[in-house]
């Protein structure tokens, strides 16, 4: 996910395994990348990144929608697609309040029950033009807003009922940290039927995830680009004058390459699986 620069790329190459280039002006360029990226399993949980060829999860302005292009867009809008719900943790909608899928349920995890402004546009996700509608719907408008979802303590759901009428609370125990255990988060969530689930981040989130060998697939777009904040791909946000952390455990060494996309301005699009 880049900042939009010189013309926008004609074609997606595909390069694992290889193939047809998708012309992102056909008329069927939508049905191709959701064709490359469409699952075979009815359970699956899948962590979508971004990063920059050093390793940076944001931009200069401290968040990916200042790495982001249209393509990469699209190709997030594809997996949101098929996916039934995206999960986020509560630090990554407060520093991105506009990246909200705009058919697909939202859940947030927050222990605190702290969500922050939602914002009120969703980064467009479609490469001719579609804008999504604002989160809540405006006022008759065809189809209501997707649920959202908020996962947390049973204070923070008295916090939310209060700041977040709108949402569903999901209550699960915490430990003596007052962290919420993953693998009870995605089993809620797959309890209500959101089986096949797109996780954005952020750097915490996905960690814990990849520890906790949650992940079936590993989406990862690998932008050209060198630079930017200070936020690391997984793990805790460094502070200053402190070492990014320790190494990840050896499940990242066993992850096999699905397949690889391509655009013209040199960004890369992988899947890999971890299973």
């Amino acid at each position: 996910m880049h900042a939009e620069r010189g013309t926008a790329p004609a074609r997606l190459l595909r390069v694992l395994p290889p193939g047809e280039s998708i012309e992102l002006a056909a008329a069927d360029a939508r049905s191709a990348i959701l064709d490359a990226y469409r699952l075979d399993s009815p359970e699956h949980l899948r962590l979508t990144m971004v990063s920059t060829l050093d390793g940076r999860a944001a931009g200069s302005d401290g968040t990916s929608e200042s790495l982001t292009s249209r393509v990469d867009r699209t190709v997030l809008g594809a997996i949101r697609e098929l996916s039934d719900a995206v999960l986020v943790g509560a630090e990554t909608l407060r520093r991105e309040p506009r990246l909200l899928p705009r058919s697909r349920a939202l859940a947030v995890l927050s222990a605190s029950g702290r969500l922050g402004p939602v914002g009120e546009r969703p980064v467009e996700e479609h490469p001719v033009g579609e804008r999504p509608p604002a989160r809540p719907a405006a006022a008759g408008s065809a189809s209501p807003p997707p649920p959202l979802l908020v996962v947390t303590s049973r204070e923070g759901a008295r916090r939310v009922a209060v700041e977040r009428p709108e949402a569903e609370a999901i209550v699960l125990p915490t430990d003596s940290a007052g962290h919420l255990a993953l693998p009870e988060v995605v089993a809620a969530l797959r309890e209500r039927g959101l089986r096949r689930i797109a996780a954005e981040g952020g750097p915490r989130l996905a960690d814990g995830l990849l520890r906790a060998g949650l992940v079936d697939e590993l989406c990862l777009t690998l932008m050209p680009l060198l630079g930017g904040a200070s936020l690391p791909l997984l793990g805790a946000v460094p502070q200053k004058g402190s070492a990014v952390g320790d190494a990840h455990p050896a499940a990242l060494s066993r992850l096999r390459l699905v397949s690889l996309l391509a655009d013209e301005e040199g960004a890369l699009y992988g899947r890999w699986s971890t299973r």
